[in-house]
């Protein structure tokens, strides 16, 4: 699960998670009472990453995080996030791929977008590296368009599979008129989602997106109340 800002290791804790990611790099700072066996897994966001020396920071954290992944670009195709075409993120590559580490592809917005397309046939071409392909998911509570999705990305790539974040979101909402879908279409939504996804031998993992309870797009979705605790939807997602 990705760490979004005012939940930390307590939290990610309490979920009993196998893996997590925070947009970065760098391993988060412990707090001095925190104990957390979940594996991080490092990524470089976008272009200031490696202008910070992102992929030398996770090389130089591996003897002790014993990072085996890096993930790419985040939303490469969205102008709010990593913003850059794919020749862009073609060029940069190799320094991705000098980390050593098995390599995720960037993320797009669309997972069977065009971006993803160029990219992935531009790195074929130039014979770069790229181990495992990962997508975002953001729709209705249809668990049978989304592993449709995850299907044909795997067929159209034929790699592994990582969907590094999904949920349910209603992107015509707002803080007048919050999301129009019930936590019961959600927690059905994740149930037949995640068993589905655990069904595919070429899904490798998976995590799902938490935003703020109050979030009027996703807050529906939310892992955790306001005041930390888990949600329905924190609980069922602990269970399976």
């Amino acid at each position: 699960m990705p760490r979004f800002d005012g939940f930390g290791f307590e939290e990610l804790n309490s979920l009993d998670l196998d893996w997590f990611y925070n947009w970065g790099p760098g391993y988060p700072p412990l707090r001095p009472a925190s104990t957390h066996t979940a594996e991080f897994v490092p990524m470089i966001w976008g272009r200031g990453s490696l202008e910070r020396k992102g992929v030398e920071q996770v090389r130089s954290e591996v003897p002790w995080t014993g990072a085996k992944y890096l993930l790419g670009f985040n939303e490469p195709d969205h102008e709010g996030q990593a913003d850059m075409s794919a020749n862009a993120a073609l060029k940069l590559w190799p320094q991705l791929e000098r980390s050593g580490l098995r390599l995720g592809s960037p993320s797009p917005v669309q997972a069977l977008g065009d971006w993803l397309k160029k990219f992935m046939d531009g790195a074929a071409a130039k014979d770069l590296r790229v181990d495992f392909v990962t997508m975002h998911h953001y729709a209705g509570p249809r668990a049978d368009s989304f592993l449709k999705t995850v299907q044909k990305l795997h067929e159209r790539y034929g790699k592994p599979v990582w969907i590094t974040e999904f949920a349910v979101a209603d992107w015509k909402a707002t803080a007048k008129s919050p999301t129009r879908y019930t936590e019961k279409e959600i927690l059905a939504f994740m149930s037949e989602s995640v068993a589905g996804l655990r069904e595919m031998p070429f899904v490798e993992r998976f995590a799902w997106k938490t935003r703020a309870h109050d979030d009027p797009i996703m807050g529906a979705s939310a892992l955790f109340r306001s005041n930390g605790a888990l949600s329905p939807t924190g609980e069922l997602y602990r269970s399976l």
